[in-house]
């Protein structure tokens, strides 16, 4: 990991640095680190409730479900895409002989308790790979459950929509099942940085949907035409899809607690889902990955 970072300061935007546990810029304004290892720079016009993002139900939910490494092969398709382009940046630099040797500095927006950061963070170290990798999301239970799966990455409160980094100085974003900003997302990107996106396909927990709904509606969203007005290239797209079974009520609970559905179900459908053991659904998520135009 690099020790070169990129945060600023989201009251003025000048560089962050670190002395101890607390986080100061040339203009005075002061951070410090929580007793869990983040920092929060979320300010209070950034809200728009008293305890944005997810709840810590919601959080520890997830945090079981994605531990149990259900969701895992969704992991490693992020990070073989990801390898795969850090090894074209070091080659690219090696036949320019560049002399640039800095570390790719990435951001996992939307992070939520990190388990996917986690991932990707060990995947780039265990490939001798120079980085700096940050978790941003604008939950602070959901943080400070980040926190807690590595001292590696920067963990931070803050909204996607005005991140706390330097103009142009992150080299990839990864936005995995969150809403999407393409206006924060320029301001902080290098000049052809990358955007990875993750969102669900249509068939993505129909089984669940089923049981919920007396209409399943199929409407992925489409990410490339709100991306591409804001001036990303889409240059890739990859379908992960594959059958999940549910070995308990304790996940089918909870895969119901960490999405939306959980605030839309009826009263009936909550009590026959509280009483099922076992339950498959199709896991249908579409990645792609963009270019900022140069």
């Amino acid at each position: 990991m690099s020790e070169h970072k990129v945060i600023a300061c989201p009251v003025c935007g000048q560089p962050l640095h670190a002395c101890g546990k607390n986080w100061r810029c040339d203009s005075g304004h002061s951070y410090d680190e929580a007793r869990q290892g983040y920092l929060n720079l979320l300010l209070p016009q950034h809200k728009k409730s008293k305890a944005p993002g997810d709840t810590l139900e919601m959080v520890d939910a997830r945090q079981r479900l994605l531990d149990s490494q259900l969701y895992r092969p969704i992991s490693d398709s992020l990070n073989q895409w990801t390898l795969e382009w850090a090894l074209e940046q070091t080659m690219e630099k090696a036949t320019e002989q560049a002399a640039d040797s800095s570390a790719l500095q990435i951001a996992d927006v939307g992070c939520g308790e990190g388990y996917y950061t986690q991932r990707l963070q060990q995947m780039l170290e265990d490939h001798l790979q120079p980085h700096q990798v940050y978790g941003v999301d604008i939950s602070k239970d959901a943080i400070k459950r980040a926190a807690r799966r590595s001292k590696n990455i920067d963990w931070l409160v803050a909204t996607g929509g005005k991140l706390p980094f330097l103009p142009h100085s992150l080299d990839l974003i990864a936005c995995l099942f969150t809403n999407l900003m393409p206006e924060g997302f320029r301001q902080v990107l290098k000049p052809a940085g990358q955007v990875v996106l993750l969102n669900t396909g249509g068939q993505h927990l129909f089984e669940l949907r089923q049981l919920i709904y007396d209409e399943v509606k199929i409407n992925p969203l489409d990410p490339r035409p709100l991306m591409e007005a804001h001036g990303f290239h889409c240059q890739g797209e990859q379908v992960i899809k594959y059958p999940l079974t549910l070995n308990s009520n304790q996940q089918i609970m909870d895969l119901l607690t960490m999405t939306p559905h959980r605030w839309k179900i009826r009263t009936e459908a909550l009590e026959h889902l509280q009483q099922l053991a076992q339950l498959t659904v199709t896991i249908d998520v579409v990645m792609h990955q963009f270019t900022l135009d140069d």
